[in-house]
Parts: structure tokens; C-alpha cells; sequence
């Protein structure tokens, strides 16, 4: 039996704007006003109710993106630290340091403090792997930019590479078929 699951990143965040690291969720990094447009639009395209469960990680702008979402569809939320951006070892430095230090080895690249890419990658595929058990019929995910790049190149049969090299846009989201 196959079951929908919409997967989605937050909107954008102010350390997006600033081009900073962010994965510790006691560092309260929140949506920007054109970050809150981005999830409303995005959230009019889910028909009202339809979703039953909402996975969010503990980040803040993840719930800020979940809790907009949710206006309009009165869900559970289940919050989840295995979804939780990865920990870069770069917290509040400029994302293009930590991409110049990852990219010497990038599966496995763990600064002080941070996790590799494989690391990351075991988490999100043990997430998954509850999900596929979760009994509730429409499910939405909300995330960060790097586990939803585990999410989509696992769904896909993607190689580490072509998982590294895919994008999605702040409030972008992605539907997947799953076996339930």
C-alpha cells in the first residue's frame, strides 16, 4: 500500500539572508517577513484539513513554518530532532566557510562539534524508516535544506554526489510516494 508524503523546507530564515549556519535549535534564528509569505503561499496550496500529521524538527524556524502551515489545517505536530538541520560545526559562521572546509571530503567532514554527511544521512534514513510504519493517511514533513536532500536522493536511488547537488528554494516542497 502506497501513501503520500509531502516533504517541505521552512521558509527563509534571517540567517539565510546573512548566509549563516544554523543548527543548534537553542539559537532562536526566525523567518523573515518574505520567509512568512513564502510558507503562506505555499500553505494555500494544501487543501484545508487534508493533512493528519505534522513532522517538524526542533529548529525554530522549522516550527514557525509547521505552526503557519498548521493554521490551515489543524494537525498533529510531532516534533522530531532527527529532522533538525545538521550540526556543522560552523554554528552562527558563514555557510560559504563551512561549504569550503566540507567540500575536502564530504561524506566525511566533521568539524568540532558538528557530524558528517553520513552521519546526517543515517538519521534521516532511521527517520524514514518510522515514517514508512506511521499509520496516519497524509503526512507533512517540514525541514531543513540538507536532510531534504537525504530525503530526496533516498526516495530517488540518488548516489551521495547527486543527492549533494540538488536544491530546494526556502518554502519548497516535494511530494513521495511511500510504501505504509
Amino acid at each position: 500500500m502506497k501513501r503520500s508524503v509531502t516533504f517541505m523546507r521552512h521558509g527563509e530564515s534571517e540567517y539565510n539572508v546573512l548566509g549563516l549556519c544554523n543548527g543548534d535549535p537553542g539559537i532562536p534564528v526566525a523567518l523573515t517577513p518574505d520567509g512568512r509569505g513564502q510558507v503562506s503561499q505555499a500553505a494555500a496550496g494544501f487543501e484545508p484539513g487534508t493533512i493528519e500529521l505534522l513532522y517538524v524538527s526542533q529548529l525554530p524556524r522549522a516550527l514557525e513554518t509547521a505552526a503557519i502551515v498548521n493554521r490551515r489545517q489543524e494537525a498533529e505536530i510531532r516534533v522530531d530532532p532527527r529532522l533538525n538541520d545538521r550540526r556543522t560545526g560552523f554554528e552562527g559562521c558563514l555557510i560559504a566557510d563551512y561549504l569550503a572546509a566540507r567540500d575536502a571530503d564530504p561524506a566525511n567532514f566533521c568539524a568540532a562539534g558538528g557530524e558528517s554527511f553520513t552521519t546526517l544521512k543515517a538519521r534521516v534514513i532511521d527517520f524514514l524508516g518510522d515514517l514508512r510504519v506511521t499509520r496516519a493517511g497524509r503526512v507533512l514533513v517540514v525541514s531543513h535544506h540538507e536532510v531534504l536532500q537525504v530525503v530526496r536522493g533516498q526516495t530517488l536511488g540518488w548516489s551521495d554526489h547527486e543527492i549533494r547537488q540538488w536544491w530546494i528554494e526556502p518554502a519548497g516542497h516535494f511530494t513521495v510516494e511511500m510504501d505504509a
